[in-house]
């Protein structure tokens, strides 16, 4: 096996880029001001400052008595009206699923809004957060998010985890993992819960799916398992109950304890990434993310720590448990030994990036070649989701087929048709919207989300053995499109442990990104030399006078600062206020915001107070072609149950059972070696290929030559000198197995 990559170097280089808990003097005194009492700090075993853990006090966290700077939920009325408002606005005409939820599952929650909104003035804090995120549940779409004020960031958490498995075909709870520093009296690992609060476990966990707002059952079963130990407070508000009893049974013998909840603060985490592409582009959980990271911080808290990989670490692997050899922000990597032999193995994550599409798929392209040949689990379970052009760069990576990525529609109205007018990035758009206003159509075209088709072929393939996926219920929103695409061009085979995944099938973005996209009126970009000087010069108050928006000689600029990859400036004239922002990748001009709002609608939201919605729905491609993901999600190949060993043992079973079938699929390899010939007017590729009857090369669709490899698997192609870039496709018979895109300059 090669040495592993400085890859893993690179990981625990950004996971210090934003600490995981802020220890700071006015952090620390937050938390004492909410009353939560005795506190602890969680660390890594190296010594690493992850969260701080506390007694959650629920009736501090919802009296509106509360004060201090971590107040309790607290909403003005004011407040809860601009809330409200805001809401209905963005549902009725930004959230591009709306007539599929009204007819679907037959609620309108425009409707809704409008009634809640007579009734604000007569409800607590606690009613009214209650009755938004009902709201926003009965709508039936985890895109559709609603974040409210919340003490100190964090998550309510208890100090176990409770997972699903199948016992001799019945179905069981299992308590999984325990925090390190647990006592209990007699709850340990491998405890069957029986009852919740004297709830049967299955029932309590079918009646809190209403909770949650899961695209199908198998996604609402899934979360309702998954927050029934960590609660993340910022969008469903503090448990019903201020304790738990638990009913298990251990050795065949019955017990009952009780469990107080705990606060966890994340300090610093941020759930979704800075804003620009990565946001635009953005199919993510947020709340998922937030409690992936709780479950690190109680249960493996090594795992924010370098990893030790020792020599010949495969050869002295367990069975069925991945040995790993690398781990970056996105995923790790390393082998699994099962009886099927010795195989790859992938976990990832998330799809988060932060500078280009293409940031994973280089990742992964320094990884595969360290991974045995034969083929991969690509395991993508719990998988957040993130930036959906760079889950779908990955696919080209796997695969001689040519990838066509997801098409992604807005819904047509007036004020999406503003809005795309209004960003430079939305261009493509522009000519089928102005279609739509003809046509009559309710949706715009449907394009990639970002880039070409070309865009996402650029690489070409990396691995020539076959790749299993592994997935589950809690997969979300990129992983749905990324499984979505995988099945669509016949990758290889899909194992998931629930019988659909979230079917999230969507670009969501945050309220403050539509704000942005949304200003109420724009100046010409040459004023921002103006700007740049520190002074309202008559230009600019011409330039505001003409938007209706007049500037008095008592205008104050504030010094310009950097924002949204991009230059900010606050105008303030008595009690008006304007943000002016130059965003070169949004646009050429001034784009003003008053603090009041203006045309567009879109007003600022109250401190602490976001929403989420889909703004574009996406549509499947290849064999699935036109076909909807919302709702209705993927038709895996193998639905699996997780067993009890799998539970306890790390997965043991369901890892032997992917191997199973890549040890059942043809593998190839193209291998290739550029070299120089005597003379300038050519290239020599030398190629090495298993399983391959023959070779062929192009000039992107320019045909250039051929060849069949001895019985060795060699091959010489002579490539002329003026052709830099080289695609090389390899076929077994009459089925292309490999492509491979070469650099000759």
């Amino acid at each position: 096996m090669p040495p592993v990559a400085n890859i893993v170097q690179e990981t625990l280089m950004s996971f210090d880029l934003q600490p995981y808990y802020d220890c700071s003097p006015q952090r620390l005194g937050a938390i004492a001001a909410a009353g939560v009492g005795e506190s602890r700090l969680l660390t890594s075993p190296l010594g690493r400052q992850l969260a701080r853990q506390f007694v959650l006090d629920l009736s501090a966290l919802t009296s509106a008595a509360a004060t201090g700077q971590v107040a309790a939920v607290i909403y003005p009325l004011a407040d809860r009206r601009q809330i409200t408002a805001q809401l209905r606005l963005v549902i009725r005409d930004f959230y591009v699923h709306l007539g599929l939820k009204r007819a679907q599952y037959g609620f309108d929650p425009v409707r809704a809004l409008e009634l809640l909104s007579t009734e604000v003035e007569n409800l607590s804090d606690a009613e009214f957060h209650q009755s938004i995120t009902q709201l926003v549940a009965r709508t039936r779409d985890r895109h559709l998010t609603f974040y409210g004020p919340t003490p100190v960031g964090i998550v309510a958490v208890l100090p176990f985890m409770v997972e699903r498995a199948w016992e001799c075909d019945q179905l069981v709870y299992v308590v999984s993992k325990l925090e390190p520093a647990f006592k209990g009296n007699h709850l340990k690992a491998g405890a069957i819960v029986t009852h919740w609060n004297n709830v049967p476990i299955d029932r309590f966990v079918r009646l809190n799916a209403n909770v949650f707002d899961g695209g199908n059952d198998a996604a609402s079963v899934a979360r309702s398992v998954e927050f029934l130990t960590r609660r993340p407070l910022q969008s469903f508000g503090a448990p019903f109950e201020e304790w738990v009893e638990l009913r298990f049974n251990i050795d065949g013998t019955s017990h009952k304890e009780e469990f107080a909840w705990q606060g966890l603060d994340l300090g610093a985490v941020k759930a979704t990434p800075a804003i620009g592409r990565n946001v635009i582009g953005f199919g993510g959980d947020p709340d998922l993310f937030d409690t992936q990271q709780a479950k690190r911080i109680q249960f493996a808290q090594s795992s924010f720590d370098p990893i030790y990989v020792p020599e010949a670490l495969s050869a002295t692997a367990e069975p069925g448990v991945p040995s790993i050899l690398g781990r970056c922000a996105n995923f790790e990597y390393g082998t699994v030994l099962t009886e099927h032999g010795l195989f790859g193995y992938v976990r990832l994550w998330n799809f988060a990036a932060y500078n280009s599409a293409d940031d994973i798929a280089r990742k992964f392209v320094t990884v595969l070649p360290q991974l045995p040949q034969a083929g991969i689990v690509l395991d993508i379970r719990g998988n957040t989701g993130g930036y959906i052009a760079a889950g779908e760069r990955i696919l080209q990576l796997l695969t001689p087929s040519w990838i066509t990525p997801t098409r992604f529609q807005f819904k047509v109205n007036e004020a999406t048709s503003r809005m795309v007018k209004t960003v430079d990035l939305f261009a493509p758009w522009k000519r089928s919207f102005s279609e739509a206003a003809r046509t009559g159509e309710p949706f715009s075209q449907g394009l990639p989300i970002e880039g070409t088709d070309e865009d996402a072929n650029q690489l070409g393939q990396y691995y020539f053995g076959p790749v299993v996926l592994v997935t589950d219920a809690l997969a979300y929103s990129t992983a749905d499109i990324f499984a979505a695409g995988f099945i669509d061009h016949g990758i290889g085979k899909v194992i998931c442990i629930d019988k659909n995944m979230a079917a999230a099938g969507g670009n969501n973005w945050q309220f403050e990104v539509l704000r942005l996209f949304n200003p109420d009126f724009q100046l010409d970009g040459a004023l921002r030399a103006d700007l740049d000087d520190g002074v309202i010069t008559p230009a600019i108050r011409a330039a505001f006078n003409a938007q209706s928006a007049s500037l008095t000689e008592q205008a104050d600029l504030s010094p310009a600062r950097p924002e949204f990859d991009g230059t900010a400036w606050q105008v303030t004239d008595g009690a008006a206020g304007f943000v002016l922002r130059h965003v070169p990748w949004m646009n050429d001009r001034l784009n003003v915001y008053q603090d009041v709002g203006g045309h567009s609608g879109v007003k600022p939201l109250p401190t602490n107070v976001s929403f989420g919605f889909t703004v574009r729905r996406c549509m499947r491609v290849g064999k699935s072609e036109g076909r909807l993901l919302e709702d209705l999600g993927i038709e895996p190949d193998v639905v699996y149950r997780p067993t009890l060993r799998d539970v306890m043992d790390r997965n043991r079973d369901l890892l032997t059972r992917a191997t199973l079938e890549l040890s059942q699929m043809p593998s190839y390899l193209l291998a290739v070696d550029v070299r120089a010939t005597s003379g300038e007017d050519a290239h020599l590729l030398l190629c090495r290929g298993t399983g391959l009857t023959l070779i062929e090369a192009y000039e992107d669709e320019r045909f250039i030559a051929l060849g069949r490899p001895s019985e060795g698997g060699t091959l010489e192609l002579l490539i002329p000198g003026e052709v830099p870039r080289v695609i090389l496709k390899g076929w077994a018979k009459d089925q292309l197995v490999a492509r491979r895109v070469v650099a000759t300059a």
